[in-house]
């Protein structure tokens, strides 16, 4: 049956849906060992990489924390006034426990945990743009790029969050909880993340030889 002009004008205006782009923990450790430690910078910079690769948080969050707002003894981050002006608590492991104490060993003195080393900045909070022309860099030096579209193009700081929901459904974490980690307002938004992580599926294909 042919389609209604008014059909026909919604198919062509449908917003195209994409899965959400991942990148392998081997390739975050390469990515990750362009970058160099020793400097104060550097370090600065993979800390806060590892905050959206090992808690989720987006660039925003993370240019926002302030020094109070890591609790050490319960592994949490006080995200204020997030996506949507919300509050959340984000949870953390020991490997980003040992980055953050890195860091903080050497930081400067600010109200922002993760602030500009570098005259006329120094103190102020580093900047999401700044964040992502480092990725860009990454991405060039290490040689790790994402397919999209058929498109080749540089790892960006949302790519580590994707990284780490995905990470999340594949060691069988509540979809709920991955939902409160993320900060996500709604579960469909999380429920993406399903279709890249999909063990029952690939075991009944395999099952069928």
């Amino acid at each position: 049956m042919a389609l209604r002009e008014e059909e026909v004008k919604q198919v062509k205006h449908r917003k195209p849906r994409k899965l959400p782009k991942v990148l392998t923990q081997r390739q975050v450790e390469a990515l990750f060992a362009t970058i160099n430690i020793k400097c104060p910078t550097g370090l600065r910079n993979r800390v806060m990489l590892e905050c959206a690769y090992r808690a989720g948080l987006r660039i925003s969050e993370i240019c926002n924390v302030a020094p109070e707002d890591i609790i050490w003894e319960k592994k949490q981050i006080f995200v204020q006034q997030g996506k949507n002006s919300k509050d959340r608590l984000v949870y953390f492991g020991p490997e980003l426990l040992k980055w953050l104490k890195k860091w903080d060993e050497i930081r400067p003195q600010s109200k922002y945990f993760f602030c500009s080393i570098r005259k006329p900045q120094y103190g102020e909070p580093v900047s999401p743009v700044y964040m992502r022309q480092v990725l860009k860099r990454l991405s060039e030096r290490s040689g790790v790029y994402l397919n999209d579209n058929h498109t080749i193009k540089a790892v960006t700081p949302h790519v580590l969050r994707h990284s780490y929901a995905t990470y999340l459904l594949e060691n069988k974490i509540n979809i709920r909880k991955v939902q409160q980690q993320l900060g996500h307002a709604d579960v469909s938004t999380t429920m993406l993340y399903t279709h890249v992580v999909d063990d029952s599926l690939a075991a009944e294909i395999e099952a069928l030889g």
